[in-house]
Parts: C-alpha cells; sequence; structure tokens
C-alpha cells in the first residue's frame, strides 16, 4: 500500500508538471541527447532533490514508499515530455528486486544512493526481467561468484554506475549485480532512439553480487511493475503528441480555414483520441490492480502492456501524418515521438506477448 494520500499525490504530480515545463521542455530535451547519458544528467539529480526518484523505495532507506500507482503517475509525466531517463528499470523494477530478497548493507546502500540520484541501474540479459531481452545473451555465473559473458540491448549500459543482470531460465532465474567499478567492455551500439543509448556489454570473470532470497513471484512482481510503469510512460507520451498535433490542426490554415474544419481528418483525431483515452484508462486500472494486491492484476498489466504500446505506436505515426512533410524532418518533435514509440515496441514484451498473456490469464481462470 501507499503511504502517500491522494491529495498529496496531486500535489506531487502538480509540482512534477511545472518542473517538466520549464526545466525539461523540447530544448533542453536536444540539448541533453547530445551529452553522453542522453540527457541532461542535472535533471536526474534534481528529479532526486524532489523526492521523485525515491517514489517507490520503502521510507526505511529513505524513500517515500509509494505505490505503483504513484510510479505510474511519474512515469506518465515523463512520458509527456519524453525525457529519456532510466526511472523504469532504476525506480521501479530495481527496488522492487532489491527489497523483495535477501537485504544486505551493500543493498542498502544501493536504495539510498538511487533515492538521492547518485545510483542509475541499466537491466540486461535473456529473461522476461530485461527490458530488452536478448536471446542471444552468454551470461554465466562462474564457480568463483563472478559473471562472464556478453549481453546486448542493455539500455543506458555505457554509462550506468550499476548492471542489474538476468540470466537463466523460468525455472531458474539468477539476478546479479555488476558495479561500474569493476570493469568490463562496452560497445556502443545504434538505435531507432539515440537517446536511449543501448549497448553491448562484455565481462570476464567480473565480480558481482548474487541477489538471493528472490522467489518466482518477486521476480515476476518486478516484472509486472515496470510493464505498468511503461504504460504510463507510453500513454502520456500518445497524449502529448496527439495534444500538439490538435494543436496544429486549429492553427494550419489551408483554403481559408483550418485543417482541423475537414472532415476526413476530424475523423482520424476522434478515433486517435478514443486510443489516448483508452490507453490512459488500461494504465490506470493496471497501476491500480498492482496496488492493490488483485488477483487478476497480471491481467490488467497484460491488457495496458498492448493497448498503451499500440496506442503510441498509432498516436505517432499518424501525427507525422497528419502535420505533413514537416513531422519527418529532425527538427520536428513529432519525429522524436515516433522514435521513442517505435524504440518502446518490444520493451518488457512487444503487443503480441502482451495479448497472449492475457488470454492465458482468461484460460486459466476457466
Amino acid at each position: 500500500m501507499s503511504t502517500i494520500q491522494e491529495s498529496e499525490r496531486e500535489e506531487i504530480r502538480e509540482a512534477l508538471v511545472r518542473f517538466l515545463r520549464a526545466e525539461a521542455g523540447e530544448e533542453r530535451l536536444r540539448e541533453g541527447m547530445q551529452r553522453d547519458h542522453g540527457y541532461d544528467e542535472a535533471l536526474w539529480r534534481q528529479l532526486a532533490d524532489m523526492g521523485l526518484l525515491g517514489i517507490t523505495v520503502s521510507e526505511a532507506y529513505g524513500g517515500i514508499g509509494g505505490s505503483t500507482i504513484d510510479a505510474a503517475m511519474v512515469a506518465e509525466e515523463l512520458g509527456r515530455s519524453l525525457l529519456p531517463v532510466p526511472f523504469i528499470e532504476t525506480c521501479v523494477m530495481v527496488p522492487s528486486l532489491l527489497e523483495s530478497g535477501d537485504i544486505t548493507e551493500e543493498t542498502q546502500d544501493i536504495l539510498s544512493a538511487i533515492v538521492r540520484g547518485t545510483a542509475t541501474i541499466a537491466i540486461g540479459g535473456n529473461t522476461a526481467l530485461a527490458p530488452y531481452r536478448d536471446p542471444n545473451s552468454t551470461l554465466k555465473l562462474n564457480s568463483d561468484g563472478s559473471v562472464s559473458g556478453e549481453v546486448s540491448l542493455v539500455m543506458h549500459g555505457a554509462h550506468t554506475d550499476f548492471l542489474l543482470l538476468t540470466f537463466g531460465s523460468d525455472a531458474q532465474t539468477r539476478c546479479v549485480l555488476v558495479s561500474s567499478d569493476s570493469g568490463y567492455d562496452v560497445d556502443k551500439q545504434t538505435a531507432n532512439d539515440p537517446a536511449l543509448r543501448p549497448a553491448t556489454i562484455k565481462l570476464n570473470n567480473t565480480p558481482c553480487t548474487a541477489l538471493t532470497g528472490l522467489r518466482k513471484d518477486d521476480l515476476e512482481r518486478a516484472r509486472l511493475r515496470g510493464v505498468a510503469a511503461l504504460s504510463a510512460l507510453q500513454a502520456g507520451a500518445a497524449r502529448a503528441i496527439f495534444e500538439i498535433t490538435i494543436d496544429y490542426l486549429k492553427t494550419r490554415y489551408q483554403f481559408g480555414r483550418p485543417i482541423g474544419s475537414f472532415q476526413a481528418l476530424k475523423h482520424i483525431a476522434a478515433d486517435l483520441f478514443l486510443e489516448v483515452e483508452s490507453a490512459t484508462s488500461a494504465a490506470h486500472a493496471a497501476a491500480n490492480a498492482l496496488a492493490s494486491a488483485d488477483s487478476l492484476a497480471a491481467r490488467s498489466v497484460a491488457l495496458a502492456g498492448f493497448i498503451c504500446n499500440d496506442a503510441f505506436r498509432d498516436v505517432s505515426a499518424q501525427a507525422i501524418q497528419l502535420h505533413g512533410g514537416i513531422a519527418y524532418t529532425r527538427e520536428h518533435v513529432a519525429h522524436l515521438y515516433w522514435r521513442r514509440a517505435r524504440a518502446t515496441l518490444s520493451m518488457l514484451g512487444d503487443s503480441n506477448t502482451h495479448r497472449e498473456a492475457y488470454l492465458n490469464t482468461w484460460e486459466a481462470a476457466a
């Protein structure tokens, strides 16, 4: 359960919206994309000063002790601004894993560092916990407790304080933490959305810390929380580019009238509005179901997974069409939303994966 009251939650949202409008506009976004991290690190520290990086971390480790509802609220606003910070991995999934397993002095220090904004964690591997699952990963745990192998598609992997590597099978999933100080090789990869900074990590007998005490349910809970936060992020981004597009339809004139008054464009806008509203409702329902420990939470999360995935893809694609040629250029922000939509299509599972999971919940209940 969340320690945050509804009135407090609205105050937090309003403060975050004001901050993002003032400090994380398009100009700051583009400037951050030129940095090594893909974003302005000062913004990450400012989010920490606001207490938002510890939104899901227990109060015992300096966090706020919020629930998935609070995490979704922050993710939704970050999605609207397109700020490419590793919030879902560092502030949602990793705290869930660390607090579910055996608490050690090291994990306590990491949780406290997350809250302070002095630690980011990138996740990679070949299990469902990895945001971008690498089926060709060769990660393995050595007999001396070190880790070796190679894994690709690690977002922000080149500039992170810790790696959380997950490998094995559904029957036996291993999770280990590797400090950036341990020494490993990094090859930067290209991506549709360059701000996410994907990397290939190569380890050779690299020291690591195995996370112990984790049950299968703990791993699944962390994954579900990640999907719920991602769905909220996609819903927020879809709404933002939809609103930008509607403003354009109102102000762009052809034949002496705004193009938004043309019947064909009205129909397209109406369809997009339904997609945005459906995505928002699905994302909120998923976060609420997880926060209340609803027995059907996995179904709600799977539903949000494919609805928000599809909505962000469709709305960002139509936004480019409705803007015309200008949106195909790098100078227009619609191009950035489209890239982010494409980049998140397979994050924590693609739409077909979520649809299959959704149908499986019905079959299990039959």
